[in-house]
């Protein structure tokens, strides 16, 4: 194996998948990448086994078909104190890796291939075209409703699932539950499947790009996302998960309409004296005002009013601040829309001008 690749380009790509990577005394080779060069790609792989990332960097100079495995860690850090427009030749010579630029010269040890794990073996059961864009804004609107250490170990991911043309990705921790769909415009197998909470905070950094059109696969047992030169490919979480249909209101009545900004600052204010361990709420709402209460284990009390359009029964909700708070900060409209439920066990709430997601607070008991 040998190539020359120019240093930034290389430097640019290693940083995509260094990420994964992380010490394994007890399986060395996950601290390695795999590099490997086939018909003008050059192909950098890293894997933590629940997840792998592929970069493709096409090769204009001369080339050695070849492959080999070294530590990650060591060729960025050599890369990066290497001038950044020079190029880098890079030759595997009796199971050691040359690197040479300029004047400098390195050799590292290599580790064998057909020990580095991959999964380039994947079968999928369904396949669509999504762009970047409304796939990011589907996760970031609902992944903080994610399960995080739960022993639920199916709430510690996002819910991916089409049917009837739509993409619907769902997110609770069983006191809260966001949702959003898109419509496809292709017609595709139907899928229902779980993306760890790894998986989905790596998909959103692999999103931070300008819009581009995602290829996506779904496995049996894997999720893979063709990002412009990379491969994203993750482990699914078998399981499965809660009818969250059950939660959402089929025939919500008139909501409440109120200002999103004045209830996220009146929340904010009482806040500050809520109960630590509960962090508990009182929200009543009567002819045109909205109050909201709060105490703590230290009788310490607040109190914040504004006033709304509002001239309907009286409502006293108890909820949790920061639930609530979560679902405010990743609304833009002006006005959010709530609904309380028929048992007043929870509320939902939308955004006044976006009906394709919803999100679901449980209760306190009052």
């Amino acid at each position: 194996m040998k190539f020359i690749i120019p240093n930034n380009i290389l430097v640019e790509n290693l940083k995509k998948i260094n990420r994964l990577l992380v010490k394994n005394t007890s399986l060395p080779i996950l601290e390695n990448i795999l590099i490997e060069i086939k018909k003008g790609i050059l192909s950098l792989t890293a894997t933590n086994l629940e997840i792998e990332i592929i970069v493709n960097i096409q090769i204009s100079k001369k080339y050695i078909l070849g492959k080999a495995t070294i530590s990650g860690r060591k060729i960025l850090n050599i890369c990066r104190n290497l001038p950044e427009m020079s190029n880098i030749q890079i030759e595997l010579k009796n199971k050691k890796i040359y690197i040479s630029s300029e004047k400098s010269r390195y050799i590292l040890v290599t580790l064998p291939t057909e020990n580095f794990p991959n999964h380039q073996n994947f079968n999928h059961i369904s396949s669509f075209y999504i762009s970047s864009d409304i796939l990011k804004n589907m996760i970031i609107k609902t992944e903080f409703a994610m399960g995080k250490q739960d022993v639920r170990y199916y709430l510690n991911g996002m819910l991916f699932e089409q049917k009837e043309n739509y993409l619907r990705n769902v997110a609770t921790d069983g006191y809260r539950l966001a949702t959003s769909y898109v419509s496809l415009k292709e017609k595709i197998n139907s899928f229902s499947i779980i993306v760890p909470h790894k998986g989905i905070i790596e998909i959103l950094r692999l999103l931070n790009i300008k819009e581009t059109l995602l290829h996506i696969l779904i496995g049996t047992n894997n999720l893979r996302i063709h990002i412009n030169n990379l491969i994203f490919t993750t482990q699914l979480i078998e399981g499965k998960y809660p009818d969250y249909k059950s939660v959402l209101l089929e025939n919500p009545k008139k909501p409440i309409i109120i200002n999103n900004d004045l209830l996220k600052k009146s929340l904010l204010r009482t806040s500050i004296l809520s109960h630590e361990k509960f962090s508990g709420i009182e929200i009543n709402i009567k002819s045109g005002e909205l109050k909201t209460t709060s105490d703590n284990q230290e009788e310490e009390t607040a109190e914040d009013k504004f006033n709304i359009e509002y001239f309907g029964d009286t409502i006293e909700i108890s909820i949790n601040v920061y639930y609530i708070l979560d679902v405010l900060n990743t609304i833009n409209s002006k006005n959010i829309l709530l609904f309380l439920n028929k048992s007043q066990s929870s509320i939902q709430i939308e955004s006044e001008n976006n009906s394709s997601t919803i999100y679901v607070i449980m209760l306190l008991k009052r």
